[in-house]
């Protein structure tokens, strides 16, 4: 069962919400009317929902999304926002993208990131092979010079995260006005920050047992200019607070991939989860665009 959070409320775009409503509605071919009586309410309730004027109640988030074959994260944050955004991927030169990680190339799992918010527009930076994706743009270049003006989603390295309502992470901090950082608790890490009740944070050697650490994840829409990441976080930002049992790989070196290869075979084996399975992730995050 899904509750909807105050976070939610602040960031959530009701017309984007309804836009999205309205193309999986008829992507599933239902009527207005159709829909509501699947869900026991009226179609004034449904056309509300399409027209930005409402949200559907908490309790039937779970059951619209099933009818509606998609999740939670894209309705709350809309998949039209997410799909306008760009997503840069800065290569760790000391590891090839083609490496096999369990059962996939390690690129795979890089990009999959991207396309869990409906990203349609990825650049990577640095040495790669050509990957061609059903109705996703991919460039490799080698260095990185131009500016953007899309919102932007960018990863510094070969970093993977994993766990529990990732996407609707990512799509909240996409959402975001400003730049963002993803923070997550951890016993240790590079960039120790300490995060108010605005969700805004500032590097800290202050002792906390539930310290918060910067990962090289950053979420900006008016910067053109892609800054190094050592740079953002010594600035005051904003943060997007990962919860407990997110597991976190920056795969720079053999023994880390040895790490998450193990990892993965074991959540595969043991839950049938397909994990960073782009093909999948594309069918079902770009179907009704």
């Amino acid at each position: 069962e899904y509750n909807l959070h105050k976070e939610d409320e602040k960031i959530m775009d009701l017309s984007s919400s309804g836009k999205t409503i309205a193309k999986l509605r008829k992507s599933a071919g239902f009527t207005q009317a159709s829909l509501a009586e699947r869900l026991g309410i009226s179609d004034k309730a449904v056309s509300k929902w399409e027209r930005g004027m409402s949200f559907p109640d908490t309790s039937l988030l779970n059951r619209l999304c099933i009818l509606l074959d998609t999740d939670i994260e894209s309705i709350l944050y809309g998949q039209e926002q997410s799909n306008h955004g760009m997503g840069i991927l800065i290569l760790d030169k000391n590891i090839s993208p083609e490496i096999i990680v369990y059962n996939k190339p390690l690129i795979h799992y890089l990009i999959s990131q991207f396309l869990l918010v409906g990203i349609r527009e990825i650049v990577i930076v640095g040495k790669c092979i050509p990957l061609q994706l059903k109705d996703i743009k991919i460039t490799i270049v080698p260095t990185l010079n131009q500016r953007f003006t899309k919102n932007k989603f960018v990863i510094y390295g070969n970093q993977f995260l994993y766990g529990p309502n990732l996407t609707k992470h990512f799509m909240r901090a996409m959402s975001r006005k400003s730049l963002t950082v993803i923070a997550a608790m951890k016993a240790k890490g590079d960039y120790a920050l300490k995060v108010d009740n605005d969700r805004k944070a500032v590097l800290s050697n202050e002792f906390n047992i539930n310290k918060y650490y910067a990962l090289p994840y950053v979420f900006n829409t008016n910067v053109e200019k892609i800054r190094p990441f050592e740079e953002i976080v010594n600035e005051r930002v904003n943060v997007e607070t990962m919860v407990r049992g997110m597991v976190h790989f920056n795969l720079n070196c053999f023994e880390k991939l040895y790490e998450m290869a193990g990892f993965i075979r074991m959540m595969e084996e043991n839950t049938g989860e397909k994990i960073a399975d782009i093909t999948d992730i594309v069918e079902r995050r770009t179907r009704v665009n």
